[in-house]
């Protein structure tokens, strides 16, 4: 027996973007309901967070028992995110996560979370722990809490959302809800990509049915690699421990296949500052990518790390802060330990970590569908080609505006009952795999289709492969996903079928990507094109959006967002570029 839920406010995503919206939208009255993909406070990105949580040091030196530096400012703040995105972001959106990223943290400490460390600019947790803090407040509001509800389409009338579709994974119902207003709020899209640092839930349902739904996307050509992620032993692959490590310990030894030290060709001012910050993701996932192509990368298309020069007795201050006996997120890391103490070499490279680029919002985290709010990573948000600041103050900012414009729009909107013809078609089409008797195999084309993206739409591009990969999406899309079936007629738990229902996300939103990066015929951030070498700030200050047009997609461009700090002009190499971004971060007596 399928079910019906009736709700002012369906926020979709279970990870600390979407807890925080049903929280922000509860506080204002509103009857929410939040419905996650998997467990509830242990789905999505935040869980496997760090996690760090960043703001202007003054604010944080005004938060008593935090050791914020006195002398920074939001002003100063502004300039770095700004600068670190190249000149791409939405400034707007850049002032509100400054404004509302003090309140966001003074919640969380109120709300029970625990701090490790706390250094001039930033705080540090744990991803569970945040879950965990968020969870609680969203149970003691009263949020109607949804776990293994996979929402599979929005239903839009006139412009207007008004309801949803989603499946019940555990039992296989078709779960029916009639909405005012929906938060999207369902994180990146990890999964498209082999390796990726995400979880395996990411999968980019979200921000692919809102885009059906008629809301715009905006570069999606943005991606950001996490560099220094391992490649081998297998069971430890896509863990980002040495990332962490490397940062964390100030440094390491990264060498190519001939045993030689690649950054060392680099300018020292960028290899400094791009080993030793947040800088080091598009920084060495470039260099190590330019290895690999260059023929000098290892065996599973990365390089190679070790201490090199960093203590022993460091790395193990290091390994304790980071972990507990050498379990990282669960994975055990004892052999890599004594790998370390050996100074013996680990392979490393780089895989998609975050997705810069999503559902175009105003400053309201309004989408263009009226009643459609976005929040967090599937949003395109406040970092423009390059995140360095924290995400997991994104989302918590994010999501309480998103949250609170959503439920004071619910208050007065007038929205009709979701159309049953829509809803039958969403659910004859979702059930498609299930009935086709012979037929594709979902997971098996899913990772023909996830190293394709990391080797075309990867750290460094150019015209042929992403044309090729343009050509290769196409095939899938027409002769392959309309063929997809099950082997398991079961609805109870089938993973066979979640497989195919996200099989077509992933590919819909990878061919965005891909012909937003042909048609931006620069290299800014995190997006290089190896044909167009230059940082354009003369032709390509602007954004790439996307929208639907029947079953294609059209892709125009506007001007970036521009509040307080106006881009300079001119064509710039882009490791140029990089080195004057690099060089214009605030002083505020630490660290980049």
């Amino acid at each position: 027996m399928d079910r019906f839920i009736d709700t002012d406010v369906l926020v979709v995503g279970g990870g600390g973007a979407g807890f925080r919206a049903a929280i922000g939208a509860r506080l204002q009255g509103a009857k929410v309901t939040l419905a996650s993909k998997g467990p509830l406070a242990r789905s999505g990105a935040t869980p496997m967070a760090g996690a760090d949580f960043t703001l202007d040091g003054r604010s944080m030196s005004q938060i008593e028992g935090l050791a914020g530096d006195p002398n920074d400012s939001p002003e100063k703040v502004l300039n770095d995110i700004v600068t670190q995105g190249c000149f791409l972001n939405n400034q707007k959106l850049v002032e509100q996560y400054i404004r509302t990223a003090p309140k966001c943290l003074r919640e969380l400490i109120e709300w029970g979370i625990h701090i490790k460390i706390s250094d001039q600019r930033m705080i540090f947790t744990t991803g569970t722990g945040i879950m965990d803090a968020l969870l609680k407040k969203a149970k003691a509001v009263g949020v109607h809490l949804l776990e293994d509800i996979a929402v599979l389409d929005l239903v839009a009338a006139d412009g207007m959302i008004t309801g949803a579709l989603g499946l019940d994974v555990r039992s296989g119902e078709f779960v029916e809800f009639r909405a005012k207003a929906v938060v999207m709020a369902s994180g990146g899209w990890h999964k498209a990509f082999w390796p990726t640092t995400g979880m395996r839930d990411l999968a980019g349902d979200g921000t692919a049915m809102s885009y059906r739904a008629g809301a715009a996307l905006g570069n999606m050509e943005f991606i950001t690699f996490c560099c220094n992620v391992f490649l081998s032993p297998p069971a430890w692959r896509g863990s980002i421990a040495p990332y962490v490590l490397s940062l964390m310990a100030g440094g390491g030894r990264l060498t190519n296949s001939r045993g030689e030290e690649f950054l060392q060709k680099y300018d020292p001012f960028v290899t400094k500052v791009g080993t030793t910050t947040e800088w080091n993701k598009s920084f060495i996932s470039h260099a190590t990518m330019r290895e690999v192509r260059e023929g000098k990368g290892s065996p599973n298309g990365g390089v190679y790390y070790s201490r090199g020069d960093v203590s022993w007795e460091k790395i193990e201050q290091v390994a304790a802060l980071m972990c507990k006996d050498w379990r990282y997120k669960a994975i055990d890391l004892t052999s890599w330990g004594e790998m370390l103490k050996n100074n013996e070499p680990v392979e490393v490279g780089s895989a998609a970590e975050y997705f810069d680029g999503g559902l175009v919002v105003n400053d309201r985290f309004e989408t263009n569908v009226r009643g459609l709010y976005a929040a967090g990573e599937c949003a395109l948000g406040a970092f423009g080609a390059n995140r360095v600041f924290a995400a997991i103050t994104e989302m918590l900012v994010q999501g309480a505006d998103a949250g609170d414009n959503a439920a004071r729009y619910a208050k007065t909107a007038k929205v009709p009952e979701p159309g049953k013809a829509i809803l039958a078609g969403l659910r004859a089409e979702a059930e498609a795999p299930l009935r086709r008797m012979d037929g594709l195999n979902a997971a098996q084309i899913r990772r023909t289709v996830q190293e394709a993206a990391h080797k075309h739409l990867g750290p460094i591009r150019n015209r042929e492969e992403l044309e090729a990969f343009q050509s290769f999406l196409a095939s899938v899309r027409k002769d392959q996903l309309p063929n997809l079936a099950t082997q398991s007629k079961s609805r109870i738990y089938n993973k066979e079928w979640l497989d195919a229902l996200e099989l077509g996300n992933m590919v819909q939103l990878l061919e965005i990507a891909t012909a937003s990066a042909l048609l931006r015929t620069e290299s800014r951030g995190v997006h290089y094109r190896d044909d167009y070498p230059f940082t354009d700030n003369d032709q390509w200050l602007v954004e790439n959006i996307a929208n639907r047009s029947g079953d294609e997609f059209v892709i125009t461009s506007r001007p970036v967002t521009v509040s307080s700090m106006t881009p300079p002009a001119g064509k710039t190499p882009y490791l140029e570029f990089m080195k004057k971004m690099m060089a214009s971060h605030s002083d505020t007596g630490g660290k980049h």
